[in-house]
């Protein structure tokens, strides 16, 4: 299914990050499908996502609160799966309350990242999905709220231990601006009378990506780790021929 068509299903973020050019080939393309939550959903968009997509897994990286809240809708025979990426309470909380209550966001941000590439909770998670990928055969949804943070950040590392350049990886990561501005609008509108000017702004900035974000994401995984292939082997703990494994499943 071609971007235009995803778009029709009105799922927020929701785009299929195969078909970029990776090693030795091209990353698989209808197999692995990023996007924000699946709150409340037409039938006739789970029917698409089951009979179209032939959606089989879905990977929620939210907070159980957050799920409690607004919970995904069923897709026929799709499993569900929640991995809470951020599990400790005092960990950064990238859920659109935060986004609402925090004036300083833009700094915020920065330590979004750190905590996604560097916590044990995030650690734990992305290994966890990470290692499912090899056992799946079919079609997936991961996300989040926004589907741009946490969501983004697991994108970038799979694309980048599929072999795609900084730039599709960036590039992929950016595309969340487009793909929720008409959502990001809706809650600004939401909140415009609500909010401060300066907590307005915040909010703003919060709704959106920076590429300076998943840089950072990289650098503090270079920092602590000297290199990508260090951080999977042992931030992530994920054996030495994963990425030779993912690239003999994914790559064509």
């Amino acid at each position: 299914m071609n971007s235009q068509k995803l778009s029709q299903l009105g799922i927020t973020n929701l785009r299929d990050i195969g078909g970029y050019p990776a090693a030795e080939g091209r990353l698989k393309a209808g197999v692995f499908f990023r996007s924000g939550e699946l709150y409340q959903l037409p039938t006739e968009t789970t029917t698409a996502l089951h009979q179209q997509l032939a959606i089989k897994k879905i990977f929620d990286f939210r907070r159980p609160a957050e799920i409690k809240n607004r919970p995904d809708s069923s897709i026929p025979t799709a499993a569900y799966q929640n991995i809470n990426l951020l599990a400790i309470p005092a960990q950064a909380n990238p859920s659109l309350r935060n986004m609402v209550i925090n004036p300083h966001m833009d700094h915020y941000m920065f330590s979004v990242y750190s905590e996604l590439a560097l916590s044990d909770s995030a650690r734990n998670g992305y290994q966890l999905f990470l290692n499912e990928l090899l056992t799946l055969k079919q079609p997936l949804i991961f996300h989040c709220f926004a589907g741009k943070d946490r969501t983004g950040f697991a994108a970038a590392l799979l694309l980048k231990i599929a072999g795609v350049n900084k730039d599709d990886i960036f590039n992929d990561y950016l595309a969340t601006n487009q793909a929720r501005r008409q959502a990001n609008q809706e809650i600004l509108n939401e909140f415009a009378d609500r909010l401060s000017p300066k907590k307005l702004s915040a909010l703003k900035v919060s709704l959106n990506v920076r590429a300076e974000y998943l840089q950072h994401a990289f650098s503090e995984i270079e920092q602590h780790y000297g290199s990508f292939n260090n951080y999977l082997t042992t931030g992530l703990q994920l054996s030495p021929d994963y990425v030779t494994k993912f690239r003999q499943q994914f790559i064509e």
